[in-house]
């Protein structure tokens, strides 16, 4: 079995390249100063709106307690700020200032799309099922990150993309550690229990996101990933972190991100077998024939 050590390298090298690739472009544009408030009337505006919408208010929308059945498209009410924090316009909280420039990408050897990676957030943050592709939905998503993104460069993701490279700790994560760092920075906003802060009836969603529980986030999302949480909370935790100026040490930064991820998550749906290669069930096929017709040979 690995030990959390090497889960962790492993980890922090995924993150690494997710993290590399940053230039400085521009500096006197301030991307991260986008207002949907300044757009007029028109159908593309409200697209936009809507977009913006879905991603702050995202459980009266899609959320499990959705209108109608057909529309709970997410097994949570968790909103995507809760991660994407400022609605997408926090430097070094996963923003979309980059995101529609970058798409679609190579990952692992495939080209993944944006609408892909929407639901990726969809299925794994809000641990539900994938928007339709030709959804209004989705569209309004594409559009709002579009918005976001306007007049950024093309394959370059700007200084603030992503989450900030973290450091490795002196020690390994001890969730136990991290015990203590949660009791005295996060129970206040997130509760002693990681629960949250519920929203009050009629509304629905939190103020403050749960951590852990069947209303948190999948165990395969991002967040369930430590290196992924410990970049995350160094950077924006506790809330009105600097970045510049973080509140954690990054020892105690992987400390609490170990004991946020050690407790119980909704379980991952299994992966989907990968597709067959037909160019190499045709060289296994070659190779079984050549072996065959050698064993026959006198």
């Amino acid at each position: 079995m690995r030990t959390l050590a090497i889960d962790t390298c492993i980890a922090l090298a995924t993150l690494l390249v997710f993290c590399v690739g940053y230039i400085l472009w521009d500096s006197d544009a301030n991307y991260y100063q986008v207002d949907v408030s300044t757009l007029g009337p028109g159908p593309q505006n409200d697209l936009i709106r809507y977009g913006h919408a879905l991603v702050v208010d995202t459980p009266r929308y899609i959320g499990s307690g959705a209108q109608g059945p057909a529309m709970a498209y997410a097994g949570n009410d968790l909103a995507c700020k809760s991660c994407h924090l400022k609605a997408g316009l926090q430097p070094f909280a996963a923003p979309f200032v980059s995101t529609a420039a970058t798409f679609p990408m190579l990952v692992n050897n495939k080209v993944l799309t944006l609408p892909e990676r929407i639901n990726s957030c969809v299925e794994l943050g809000l641990n539900g099922r994938p928007l339709p592709d030709v959804s209004r939905e989705m569209a309004a998503l594409i559009a709002y990150i579009e918005f976001v993104g306007k007049d950024t460069p093309e394959g370059v993701r700007l200084p603030g993309s992503g989450l900030m490279p973290v450091k490795l700790p002196t020690e390994p994560p001890d969730s136990r550690r991290g015990i203590g760092v949660f009791a005295q920075h996060c129970t206040a906003c997130h509760g002693e229990n990681g629960q949250g802060q519920p929203k009050v009836s009629p509304e629905v969603g939190y103020y403050v996101p749960p951590l852990w529980g069947e209303g948190s986030f999948n165990a395969a999302a991002g967040m369930g990933q430590i290196a992924y949480a410990a970049s995350f909370i160094r950077a924006n935790m506790p809330v009105g972190t600097d970045y510049q100026s973080p509140a954690l040490t990054v020892q105690e930064a992987w400390d609490v991100a170990a004991y946020v991820i050690s407790n119980p998550h909704p379980v991952a749906a299994p992966e989907p077998p990968p597709e067959p290669d037909p160019e190499a069930e045709l060289d296994l096929e070659v190779e079984a024939d050549a072996a065959t017709g050698q064993a026959a040979s006198p």
